[in-house]
């Protein structure tokens, strides 16, 4: 069984395991096909981050680049996507990232929610080390992952692509947490 469907089902059966999304709310592995309106949600959840970037977060070829190394987790509202989530295996450590949730969604818990269930599905992947970065100038975003059991672990190198949106110098900031 795919580790996506093993950790989704132990997600949805174990209560001890399953983290708290908000009523109505339902999971799947997104698709290609999902890409349109995948932009849609992150860009409108990252306009936060106008302050220092001048460009949308992304766009189709980027998130087709990443469908090609990685996987994405949705969650729905009925129909409406609410929230997406990047994660990538890589040996023993998993990769987070792209973050969306919705801005009329967010503060619900349903951004916790999608980091544990993509937790999860890394867990029964075998990583045991989840990864991710944020940008340094988003210090709220520290606090928030250090609730969540994230310990900073370094820096990376800023991607090109982000390195040309930039409107002042910013980190990433590399966490780690034990899976």
């Amino acid at each position: 069984m795919r580790p996506f469907v093993q950790a989704m089902e132990l997600i949805v059966t174990d209560p001890t395991v399953s983290p708290a999304f908000p009523a109505g709310v339902t999971l799947r592995e997104a698709a290609a096909s999902d890409i349109p309106e995948m932009i849609e949600v992150v860009n409108a959840s990252f306009e936060v981050e106008a302050f220092f970037v001048n460009a949308p977060r992304t766009h189709a070829e980027q998130l087709g680049e990443h469908f090609r190394n990685g996987h994405f987790l949705l969650a729905h509202q009925g129909e409406r996507l609410i929230a997406s989530v990047y994660y990538q295996v890589r040996d023993e450590h998993g990769y987070i990232g792209m973050l969306a949730v919705h801005p009329d969604q967010q503060r619900s818990g349903l951004g916790r929610a999608m980091i544990q269930a993509a937790e999860g599905i890394l867990r029964a992947s075998g990583c045991t080390v989840a990864e991710l970065s944020v940008v340094s100038v988003r210090t709220n975003l520290l606090q928030l992952y250090g609730k969540l059991g994230y310990c900073e672990a370094g820096t990376v190198e800023v991607p090109d692509e982000l390195r040309q949106k930039l409107t002042m110098p910013v980190q990433l900031i590399r966490l780690e947490k034990p899976l």
